[in-house]
């Protein structure tokens, strides 16, 4: 009971941490989501910092973002660099129904497939290859 005991009361500063880290980035989403120009840079270089752990709340911010929003949101991906990223920016890439969402999100992919920086530049180019078949297959049918 003892053991059980500490190891909760251990394990409680991290939950702390943990809640504070996802305020810090949602906090930071919003105002990629929200705002232009510089504040967006800083934000997302900051989004950046917390790596793959701002994936989910990046991509629940894509849901009700304007077009703007989301070519932000690309752009904190773009900085984050993470393969967890790839499988979003191809749906976006495909589905989103603004063109230059679409474009800055096969962009991006593109842009890491060049990098030949692996696993992400690998995952890019699968990511990238699903598409054309996709399209390919669209075309035909």
């Amino acid at each position: 009971m003892r053991l059980a005991l500490a190891l909760c009361l251990a394990l409680l500063p991290l939950a702390a941490c943990s809640d504070r880290t996802d305020e810090e980035v949602r906090g930071h989403v919003a105002l990629v989501v929200n705002q232009e120009g510089s504040g967006v840079i800083v934000a997302a270089d900051k989004l950046a910092r917390y790596g793959r752990r701002a994936i989910p709340t990046i991509e629940s911010a894509m849901h009700t973002a304007n077009a703007t929003g989301k070519k932000n949101l690309i752009l904190a991906l773009r900085k984050i660099a993470d393969p967890e990223a790839v499988p979003l920016l191809a749906h976006v890439a495909v589905h989103d129904p603004a063109p230059d969402v679409r474009r800055e999100a096969e962009w991006t992919l593109k842009q890491w497939a060049a990098t030949g920086a692996a696993p992400l530049a690998e995952r890019a180019k699968a990511a990238l290859r699903a598409m054309d078949e996709a399209r390919s297959t669209e075309e035909a049918g």
